[in-house]
């Protein structure tokens, strides 16, 4: 067995790590420490700002995950594992089919999380204000962000946890509810927002760690997250 494994400081320490990425992702929201002046638009420069230094936040995270696992750790970004075994969660209804793997349970939820994501931001959002979205470069921007935000959320939220717990043998569990209740408590100050977007960010924390334990891949994680940012800053930018 690899003497690594069971060992709880690899998991105490990026715990410790994706902990204090969540306060700095709240504060680089309003005052983002590298100020970028590409647009005329001041939200437009301000969010791309954000976005440039979270990123850069997330590559540092996945050095520190490459020096805690190694190349197994890293194995968990690839995207062309869309595939596998899905472990039953009764609870919520998971009962898969002996026949059932991820590629039709990812489609599936992707659906339901967008619309269940689209009415949320709704009503927190748009409702009852008026709304206008420029064609260009709004629309581009609006899909250049939500690649950037959920690549970036993955890689510090989920991708971290999955790949040093799972390469010190501890249980799936352990990286799903780690991911859950970091990724819950942070999207409090969020959109969606308040308890509703907790509740929310949390299941969806623990779902989208769970699709990268179970196919051994980035993709479902990283599509769903795309397609609930591509409804939430639709939301903002037209708001």
């Amino acid at each position: 067995m690899n003497k690594k494994r069971f060992n709880m400081v690899p998991i105490l320490f990026i715990s410790i790590v994706v902990a204090a990425c969540a306060p700095l992702l709240v504060w680089f929201k309003s005052s983002p420490p590298l100020l970028l002046k590409i647009f005329e638009s001041a939200g437009y420069n301000l969010e791309m700002s954000y976005q440039v230094t979270v990123l850069l936040l997330a590559v540092i995270v996945i050095g520190i995950v490459y020096g805690i696992a190694g190349k197994e750790g890293l194995a968990y970004l690839n995207l062309k594992r869309r595939d596998g075994i899905i472990r039953p969660e009764p609870w919520i209804g998971v009962k898969p089919k002996e026949t059932e793997t991820w590629k039709k349970l990812g489609v599936n939820f992707a659906i339901v999380i967008t619309l269940v994501t689209s009415v949320v931001i709704y009503f927190q959002v748009v409702h009852g204000g008026s709304v206008s979205l420029e064609l260009y470069p709004g629309v581009i921007l609006i899909l250049l962000f939500a690649l950037m935000n959920a690549f970036s959320e993955e890689i510090i939220f989920r991708f971290s946890f999955v790949a040093v717990v799972s390469s010190y043998g501890f249980s799936p569990y352990v990286a799903q509810g780690l991911a859950a209740s970091i990724f819950g408590v942070v999207h409090y100050f969020g959109n969606p927002g308040g308890i509703p977007g907790v509740l929310m960010a949390a299941f969806i924390g623990w779902f989208l760690a769970k699709s990268m334990l179970e196919t051994k891949g980035f993709f479902w994680a990283l599509t769903i997250h795309f397609l609930q940012d591509v409804v939430i800053f639709s939301a903002l930018f037209m708001k």
